[in-house]
Parts: structure tokens; C-alpha cells; sequence
């Protein structure tokens, strides 16, 4: 660590980096290499030797063992983006940069310690008449502080633009359009449905669902909340019925005496409840020697002149005859 590098062996041999990349030693019975620093076991390594400590992202930092192959520690895998700015005389030669990048198999494999894990364009421009334009490939956007530094030629949608009249003299490219729709619920709340845009989002309520303040678009701190269709609109099952709420909807059922006008479609304002005429859906039910008649939502019982009901403390019914 105290060594000054590089460090001249002769006047054709420097030595530019020196690493400790493992350390192994003697535990009791078995032996275990240790990782220095920013080194770690390959992912085979960890798995072929017993590893003694967490194996993360595919890597470990301990194995109890010395490897049998030689191979120590390897340096810990990095992620790097390389901005590369390529420059053509002939505007066609950008749809054939396109094809090529677009047919590239990935990941592509440069060496053993090296991968390519993907290609991408963002910016073209081109000389539009006596000034430059800088638009934005599919699915890019240039940052919002660009769009206000220069003059942009489309559209800002959600504080960013796809086109600027200008070469920036600073600044990163256009940038991938952030999916805030990857997790929808902590970008428009439950039970809300999330659409992606170029630079931006949009939120809406499921049906049956609707915010607390109209007046300010759906969010997370502005989260659709279910609607309770028996207090916003009462008659929405019409008369003779009940209304009860459920999460996202509601349902319609008819008062006792009454049934739905068609039997076959829900209860609602277009197929209200009516009155059921009891006497004549089931003649007998006020039993023999009687008179049965309709009321709104219910029927009276009465003897025939000559009869008396059974029990004269209860009402006239199929269960409670007239009799002599």
C-alpha cells in the first residue's frame, strides 16, 4: 500500500497496479479464502465451494476452501454507460445505424470479464435549414432544465420536450422515458389505472371510484376512494326497492311484495320493482272459503259470508283457514 506507482523495473517494465485480492489461512480443520476489498468469488465459485458468508447479487465474499483451479478473487462486477457521439455527412446513414443496433443479440460478450448489456440511441441532429434540431430517439426525452436552456421545436409533456433548435453545449443527451407506471399503485394510488406517456403519466379512477377532490388529477395524495351510488343518487334502483353499496359498485333487490319488471335483467331506474298481486300468483294462498285481495306490496285475507277463521286471534291464511 506505501509503494509509489507506477513502480520502473527497467526502462521497458513498469509495474502500474498492485492488488491483494485474496487471503486464505488455515480455520481449525479447513481452509477459507477471503476476498480483499472490492473482490469477490464468481457466482460458480461460490457455488462449487461451500461459501462462508452471504452469497449477493450472484456473488460471495468467503468460500472454506482453497480452488483447485488457481482462480482467485475476481474484481467485483460494474455497471458503466459510455455516451458515444457519431457523426455522418448523409442523414441515411442513421436509419442504418438503427437497423444495426436494433438486430444486435444481447448480452454481447467482449471478453471474459466484459458484456454488453445494452445499445442505445437517443439523439439525432441535423442541420434544419439554417439551424441545428436535436430530436429525441423513440421512447427518449430530453430533460426539462435543456428544454428550458433552448428552443424547443414540438411539445413539453410533463416538464420535458423531444426536439430542441440547438446543439447543447453541455449536458447529458436525451434520456429514456422514466415508466412511472412500473409500480402504478404508488404512482396513482389503489384502485386506479396507470398509462405511461412519453415524459409523463396518467392517471384514472376504476369505475365506480372517484377522488375526493375533483378539481386535482388522480394521484397517490389524491387516490380514488369508492363511490356510495345509494347516497350520491338514491333513485338508482327506483322505487319499491333497497340499494346497497359494494366496494366499486352496488346492489339493487325489491322491497318484499314487489318483484323485478323483467325477471331477467338486474333491478334498476329501467327495470323497476312492481307490485306482486299475490292473489292471483298463488290463488290459494289465503286457503279455501276466502277472498283474497291485492294491496301495494302485500294482499288481505277475508272469509266468505257464512265463515270465520279458524283462529280468530290470528290473521286469514293458508296456515289460519275459514271454516263454518
Amino acid at each position: 500500500m506505501s509503494l509509489n506507482l507506477p513502480y520502473m523495473i527497467s526502462d521497458s517494465t513498469n509495474i502500474t497496479e498492485i492488488n491483494i485480492t485474496t487471503v486464505c489461512s488455515l480455520n481449525q480443520t479447513q481452509y477459507q479464502c477471503k476476498c480483499e476489498g472490492l473482490f469477490v468469488w464468481p457466482n460458480d465459485t461460490c457455488h462449487s465451494y461451500d461459501a462462508c458468508d452471504d452469497i449477493t447479487n450472484g456473488s460471495c465474499t468467503c468460500i472454506n476452501a482453497l480452488p483447485v483451479d488457481g482462480q482467485l478473487c475476481q474484481v467485483f462486477p460494474a455497471d458503466y454507460m459510455i455516451d458515444i457521439d457519431v457523426r455522418f455527412f448523409d442523414l441515411l446513414l442513421v436509419d442504418y445505424l438503427r437497423n444495426i443496433t436494433r438486430n444486435i443479440s444481447l448480452p454481447l460478450t467482449l471478453s471474459n470479464s466484459i458484456n454488453i448489456t445494452d445499445i442505445d440511441m437517443t439523439t439525432v441532429c441535423g442541420l434544419n435549414g439554417t439551424e441545428y434540431e436535436c430530436k429525441c430517439e423513440e421512447y427518449h426525452v430530453w430533460p426539462s432544465d435543456t428544454c428550458r436552456a433552448y428552443h424547443e421545436c414540438d411539445a413539453i409533456v410533463g416538464g420535458t420536450c423531444g426536439c430542441i433548435q440547438a446543439l447543447p453545449s453541455e449536458g447529458p443527451l436525451c434520456q429514456r422515458d422514466i415508466n412511472e407506471c412500473k409500480d402504478a399503485v404508488s404512482v396513482c394510488g389503489q384502485y386506479s389505472d396507470c398509462i405511461n406517456t412519453i415524459g409523463s403519466h396518467i392517471c384514472s379512477c376504476w369505475s365506480g371510484f372517484n377522488t375526493s377532490n375533483k378539481d386535482s388529477p388522480v394521484s397517490r395524495n389524491n387516490s380514488c376512494q369508492d363511490i356510495n351510488e345509494c347516497l350520491v343518487s338514491p333513485s338508482v334502483c327506483g322505487p319499491d326497492s333497497n340499494c346497497t353499496n359494494k366496494i366499486g359498485s352496488y346492489n339493487c333487490s325489491c322491497l318484499d311484495g314487489f318483484t323485478a319488471s323483467n325477471s331477467s335483467l338486474p333491478i334498476s331506474i329501467n327495470n323497476m320493482c312492481r307490485d306482486i298481486d299475490e292473489c292471483q300468483f298463488s290463488p290459494s294462498v289465503c286457503g279455501p272459503d276466502s277472498n283474497c285481495t291485492n294491496e301495494i306490496g302485500s294482499y288481505n285475507c277475508s272469509c266468505l259470508d257464512g265463515f270465520t277463521a279458524t283462529n280468530s286471534n290470528l290473521t286469514i291464511s293458508i296456515n289460519n283457514t275459514c271454516r263454518e
